[in-house]
């Protein structure tokens, strides 16, 4: 499908006009609609391809906080000091420059703002989506739609207020991803919905109507809610976390001791910045996975948080590459877990406050019930409970003294999962389809004690999976029958589920793990 330009004049129509008899009501040919029909304030380049600039109240929502800074800096210098001189008087001599000089920086950041607005635009193409920005260094993003791997609605609070959204597109191969700052709400979800549909392998035009979605979560009346986490379940979570316990327990013992010695009022210093940081840890930590809402979508799951800052995560199911179920010592009496998913092309390790990388979360925090729910959404056709899982030999004791007893390792048909840990039970779950590779690696002291480690490889993100210290016979055998198992699930894969290319036939066997001695 060629998107079509604007059409020029006819030279061998001259000046005459069209006979309405003939250009009303004359059947022509079906044409489709490109792919940026429907988009408001369209245009269309030289290459007569249309395109879009983003919103044009964007300069002032990226440059809200500068404008902010540069009133509050004048605005100091304009308050009486208490004398004598009046308002007026204190507008002459250099003070008066100092306003010019903020006025300067005021008009060159605004024109610097609609500079960059002016020269960013965006084209949505037969096959992939160009971002082209640049006044003088013009830069062209280009992103294949069958690259497109997650894509992000975000509304800042600044944004929300307008009505306003920035996209988030996370690409694969190692590619940086792109946004889209700022974008009307409705156009926003309306092109999510449509780059989702190309990604999969489908058609679709941009023309079709998106069921609207609510300001609230993000969320349309066609998203089935599968989870939402109550704000009771964050704040008990984060209480009962080590984030939480470990400074709340030195704030307590430092209250204690200085109040037996009798010098708490030479304490508070110290006492008074940490009791600020944890109340600052709990309110940062409560506003950004407010209202923590797991969605069914036609695309595949949708995640929404965020009170201020609201955040809509759309992720295809088959982009999911594994899972990790974790529960803290803290957090067993509980009954909570946390649940997090490694997603192709998202490789992000820290999100834009530091903290790590929440896009990866499916659960902050979940009880055992969500937690199945969940899984449920991901693998529907897998019991994790029906798993049978091996341990360890003994001899991984002298390797792993601490917690060798919790080392265990089982597979299915479809997922193999890994268990280990006491002070943090850890479950790790892939999906054969989604293995990369499968390695054996053998330490010095592994050899020694006749052991090995099996490294089922996939995409880089938070859940790694390694079967640890087991004998080495067994480990031969579970990398031969993991092999299997991967090919066998990659064959029955359906296409385009991003499980990967198929290799080649394995070694003829059964399954020689099943079969193998644990020593």
């Amino acid at each position: 499908m060629t998107v079509p330009g604007t059409p020029g004049p006819d030279p061998t129509a001259g000046s005459r006009e069209p006979d309405p008899r003939t250009a009303v009501g004359t059947p022509g040919p079906a044409q489709e609609d490109p792919p940026s029909a429907g988009l408001t304030d369209a245009r269309t380049g030289a290459d007569g391809k249309t395109f879009e600039r983003p919103h044009p109240l964007t300069p002032l929502i990226r440059g809200w906080v500068v404008l902010v800074a540069i009133l509050l800096g004048a605005s100091r210098e304009l308050i009486p000091d208490g004398g004598d001189d009046s308002l007026v008087s204190n507008l002459s001599g250099s003070l008066r420059w100092v306003l010019l000089a903020l006025v300067a920086v005021v008009l060159v950041a605004a024109l610097a703002g609609f500079m960059t607005w002016r020269f960013t635009r965006f084209v949505i193409d037969d096959d992939e989506l160009r971002i082209e920005t640049g006044a003088v260094f013009r830069q062209s993003k280009r992103i294949p739609f069958q690259r497109l791997q997650t894509i992000d609605v975000v509304q800042p609070l600044s944004a929300r207020i307008f009505g306003l959204a920035e996209m988030r597109l996370e690409a694969g191969a190692g590619d940086s991803g792109a946004r889209l700052r700022y974008l009307r709400r409705d156009k926003a979800a309306r092109l999510r919905d449509y780059l989702l549909t190309r990604a999969s392998g489908e058609q679709r035009s941009i023309t079709d109507e998106a069921a609207p979605t609510s300001a609230w979560t993000d969320l349309s009346s066609t998203d089935e809610v599968l989870v939402r986490l109550t704000p009771q379940q964050l704040v008990l979570g984060f209480v009962l976390s080590g984030d939480f316990l470990f400074p709340a327990v030195l704030l307590a013992v430092g209250l204690t001791v200085t109040t037996v010695l009798g010098v708490t009022l030479f304490a508070l210093p110290a006492v008074i910045p940490l009791g600020i940081q944890l109340f600052s840890a709990l309110s940062k930590y409560l506003i950004g996975q407010f209202n923590y809402t797991l969605a069914r979508s036609g695309r595949g799951l949708r995640i929404s948080r965020g009170l201020t800052n609201l955040t809509s995560q759309s992720v295809p199911v088959d982009r999911i590459q594994g899972i990790s179920i974790s529960q803290s010592v803290t957090w067993r009496p509980a009954g909570l877990y946390r649940v997090r998913i490694d997603v192709l092309g998202q490789t992000r390790s820290t999100d834009e406050g530091g903290q790590q990388n929440s896009d990866s979360l499916l659960f902050p925090v979940a009880t055992l019930e969500q937690v199945r729910t969940g899984l449920r959404a991901i693998l529907p056709d897998v019991d994790l409970d029906a798993v049978e899982l091996h341990p360890s030999p003994r001899s991984a004791r002298w390797l792993r003294w601490w917690n060798w007893w919790t080392l265990r390792h089982g597979w299915d048909d479809r997922v193999v999962v890994t268990r280990r840990g006491w002070l943090v039970d850890t479950m790790s779950v892939v999906p054969h389809a989604k293995t990369q590779s499968v390695r054996i690696t053998r330490g010095p002291l592994q050899r020694r004690l006749d052991l090995a480690t099996v490294h089922v490889d996939t995409t880089p993100g938070p859940v790694t999976l390694s079967i640890v210290h087991v004998s080495s016979d067994h480990a031969r055998a579970v990398a031969l029958s993991q092999l299997q198992r991967m090919q066998r699930a990659r064959a029955e894969a359906p296409a385009g589920s991003a499980s990967g290319p198929a290799l080649g036939d394995p070694v003829p066997t059964t399954d020689p793990a099943a079969a193998a001695s644990e020593g």
